[in-house]
């Protein structure tokens, strides 16, 4: 019995020990990457000026000011990085930042945070601005683990940013993570498909299928607006995808689904004509 209770007693000194050389200091000095120079998945579009917009609205005419502001929001779209460090911060800076009630802050402005460990996408942490106001550094996760670390870090669903930058502590690595998901399979709709009512951005049913599949997800869904408008054929019929998605018939109402699902539909599938 002695003995049992020395083993137990050197055990959880093992423990403390290892779990004090992962803490993170107090003044903690951080070291900032912009988070479009490490790997951002979910785009449908690659190539828009500002890497954070979903669509280039310069560049795609007709979308209603309303509309404007939904395709520049980030939905969707993910950073993927590697690090050792033991904290990991953001400091954002936003074009628009959203304070509808219907949705949680996480999910409209902030930020959700996951890790990898064997094979799965497990959550870490997130955050979100207090008061709906800008921080200079909004700390996400402190006294994580030694080693490296394969994260995933959601962007807000219903607002717009200008810039993201990932913190990590002064001295570790941070660099981009190659993607492990596969395809790049469009996914139209409303919003159910944008993330409408969720707790975190990474809680939207597209995210979730791209977590458990490892098929790469491209949103382009937009709240109470998809209603099979021309001008978001002319965004699919550009997008470089394997497959697409329809969320479709929550928004139109039967007379517009008359009129435009059968155009909108011969439309993509004159640009794609193979995809399924």
């Amino acid at each position: 019995m002695k003995r049992i209770r020395l083993l137990s007693a050197a055990s959880m000194l093992f423990l403390a020990g290892s779990a004090l050389s992962a803490r993170t200091p107090e003044n903690v000095e951080y070291v900032f990457t912009e988070a479009s120079d490490l790997t951002l998945t979910g785009k449908i579009l690659e190539d828009t000026p500002n890497p954070y917009h979903r669509v280039d609205t310069c560049r795609y005419k007709g979308f209603t000011s309303g509309e404007n502001i939904q395709v520049r929001c980030s939905a969707g779209l993910a950073v993927l990085f590697e690090t050792n460090s033991s904290t990991i911060s953001v400091k954002p800076e936003y074009g628009y930042m959203s304070r509808a009630g219907n949705t949680m802050g996480i999910s409209l402005r902030g930020y959700d945070l996951y890790i990898m460990k064997d094979g799965e996408w497990l959550y870490a942490a997130s955050k979100v601005p207090a008061d709906g106001k800008e921080e200079n550094n909004l700390v996400l996760i402190k006294d994580m683990a030694p080693g490296v670390k394969k994260c995933m870090l959601y962007l807000p669903i219903y607002s717009e940013l200008y810039s993201l930058k990932v913190g990590v502590e002064k001295g570790s690595e941070i660099s981009p993570m190659e993607s492990p998901f596969r395809y790049r399979v469009g996914i139209f709709g409303s919003s159910f498909t944008q993330g409408i009512s969720t707790s975190r951005p990474g809680m939207s049913y597209p995210m979730q299928f791209m977590r458990h599949t490892g098929i790469q997800i491209l949103s382009l869904g937009c709240s109470g607006n998809c209603k099979l408008q021309p001008y978001f054929a002319d965004v699919l019929c550009d997008a470089d995808v394997d497959a697409l998605i329809f969320d479709a018939f929550s928004n139109p109402s039967a007379r517009m689904i008359e009129e435009r699902l059968f155009p909108f539909i011969e439309k993509v599938r004159k640009a794609h004509p193979d995809i399924p």
